[in-house]
């Protein structure tokens, strides 16, 4: 489960905004490990002629051997969209495949990352007014996912060495996968970054043991039946079902006194782990993104009691949620208050990862020291949490020649194999909650029978 500290890290990060077309909530916590590896996007619209078209872009990038990589993603990833010939002439598809494809590009040819061995996933959303089309590109296991009339559909599926496409690929290009892992290593098979595992020179980035190539899915959009899009990292993965996290939403949109930040951050105090005894799940960073799909203008609270009049019903409260997600935690039995004491300290406003801010946008983060915030392109950046973090760990935030940022230092196949991923991680985590349930009863065992001896010794 790699290392973790004492007590988690639960100031949570947060950010929402809306236009005409889609509006969103946000909320990122470093939680146990020991430093915050995710960034994000967040982009209401990346179209600089709004006539031709209205897109929004929004992603969730999850590093993995430092935060470097996913840092630049977050602070580069629009501008490197937008900079794309496909995308100029309107080919979604191809343009998130160039996108990543570039990014990776870029890191090779910054000096600041030659000798950086870290990575990220991306999970990342197009959604096309124009053509009323959604277009996720996904690389590596953190997922996207649509609720259509109460049910969630995979947008993306997870990336894991153990898929008979991955495996093959990986085998193909001399890797091999040892305890479900890259080479012993990796735990996923795609991923930006991760240079070590793509340094065959004879192979193209599609062939690479590692390859950055998002898979992409593309869907139509029924305003009817389409209702909102999650993007988020394994760290809620790991806890939820996709059709678990599509339940929770519609269980706090049913509340009817929750906001979209809300509903996410309280998905975030059902994951956190109340504690690191237990099988390991809950101990991650975890990042999650709610897009709400406005119709023709429709404001976020009609969005809200639209989804509300559709009455769905038998969905399970947080609180049990949570109950179910760490069955072998003795929770006081009846008392709710007590479910989030992990997750309840006063929330504080930390690194903007990533976010680019459109002009009509409603941001609800404050702060206090507003001189300590800079414009960079198209956002802003809270630059007084964000000093006071690098310059501990030795990270720097430099430009290269092109007024570029980025951060350095040491510091389908198909929709069934979709499906067949997910569940299989379900299973995973069913498995390790059951072999730690079996290990406790084997020590409770062993102690009674050890009493047992020295009762009879008397």
């Amino acid at each position: 489960m790699g290392q973790i500290l004492s007590n988690p890290v639960v100031e949570k990060e947060h950010h929402s905004g809306f236009d005409s077309f889609t509006s969103f909530g946000l909320c990122a916590m470093q939680g146990w490990r020991m430093s915050m590896e995710d960034s994000h996007v967040v982009e209401l619209n990346v179209m600089e002629d709004d006539d031709k078209d209205h897109i929004a872009y929004y992603c969730v990038f999850d590093g993995h051997g430092g935060s470097t990589v996913a840092q630049y993603c977050g602070f580069n990833a629009a501008n490197v969209l937008k900079r794309q010939t496909s995308f100029q002439n309107g080919n979604f598809r191809q343009a998130l495949i160039d996108t990543f494809l570039a990014i990776d590009e870029d890191l090779l040819d910054n000096h600041s990352f030659k000798n950086d061995h870290s990575g990220c996933t991306a999970t990342s959303l197009l959604i096309s007014k124009l053509n009323k089309v959604l277009l996720c590109g996904n690389s590596g296991d953190s997922r996207t996912v649509l609720s259509t009339s109460g049910y969630a559909k995979a947008l993306s599926f997870d990336h894991k060495p153990t898929l008979a496409s991955e495996n093959s690929r990986i085998v193909a290009a001399d890797g091999f996968v040892e305890m479900d892992r890259v080479n012993g290593n990796l735990a996923l098979s795609r991923a930006l970054g991760d240079f070590e595992f793509k340094s065959n020179k004879k192979l193209s980035p599609y062939e690479q043991v590692v390859t950055c190539i998002p898979d992409v899915i593309q869907h139509t959009l029924n305003y009817e039946d389409d209702e909102f899009v999650i993007l988020a990292c394994d760290g809620i993965w790991d806890c939820l079902s996709s059709q678990e996290c599509v339940e929770l939403i519609h269980y706090g949109i049913s509340l009817g006194n929750m906001s979209l930040n809300d509903i996410s951050s309280k998905i975030i105090d059902v994951c956190c782990a109340p504690s690191t005894d237990g099988p390991g799940i809950g101990c991650d960073n975890m990042s999650i993104v709610i897009v709400a799909l406005l119709k023709d203008e429709e404001t976020t609270e009609q969005w809200f009691e639209r989804m509300r009049e559709k009455k769905y019903s038998n969905f399970i409260s947080f609180e049990e949620r949570r109950r179910r997600v760490f069955q072998y935690f003795k929770f006081p039995e009846g008392d709710n208050d007590s479910l989030f004491d992990i997750t309840t300290k006063k929330n504080h406003n930390h690194l903007n990862h990533g976010l680019t801010i459109d002009d009509s946008m409603e941001i609800d983060d404050t702060d206090d020291d507003a001189d300590k915030h800079v414009r960079t392109q198209g956002g802003s950046v809270d630059l007084f949490s964000l000093e006071a973090l690098l310059d501990s760990s030795g990270i720097r935030i430099s430009q290269d020649g092109n007024n570029t940022s980025y951060i350095h230092g040491a510091a389908l196949t198909e929709m069934l194999a979709s499906l067949s991923g997910a569940t299989a991680n379900e299973l995973r985590r069913q498995d390790r909650i059951d072999e730690y349930e079996e290990d406790d009863i084997e020590d409770e065992d062993n102690e009674n029978n050890i009493k047992n001896e020295d009762d009879s010794d008397d």
